[in-house]
C-alpha cells in the first residue's frame, strides 16, 4: 500500500472519530485533507 493511501486512510479514520466526538472544526479540516489528497492524484486502497 502506498503512502497516501496509508495517510487517505488514518485521516478518514480520524475525521470519523472527530464526527462521532462532535469536534466539527477539526472534522472539516480533516475532511479538507482528504479533499487534497483526491486532487493530488488517485488513490490506490488494497
Amino acid at each position: 500500500m502506498n503512502t497516501s493511501a496509508i495517510r487517505y486512510e488514518k485521516l478518514k479514520n480520524t475525521a470519523r472519530s472527530l464526527m462521532l466526538a462532535g469536534n466539527v472544526e477539526r472534522y472539516m479540516h480533516a475532511l479538507r485533507l482528504i479533499s487534497s489528497l483526491r486532487v493530488q492524484g488517485p488513490i490506490v486502497t488494497a
